[in-house]
């Protein structure tokens, strides 16, 4: 799946603890960055 599609597909609040799981900073974040700033292998865990 291609950034934005999970961007779209998966809401603020799906995204907001697998982000705090890998040390991203969720603040004034927008979902784009948020994914973009995940590793692969969290990125396979939400596909």
């Amino acid at each position: 799946m291609d950034a934005e599609e999970i961007a779209k597909k998966y809401s603020m609040n799906d995204l907001r603890p697998l982000a705090k799981k890998y040390g991203i900073p969720t603040r004034c974040a927008k979902k784009i960055d948020i994914v973009k700033s995940l590793p692969p292998d969290a990125l396979a865990e939400l596909e």
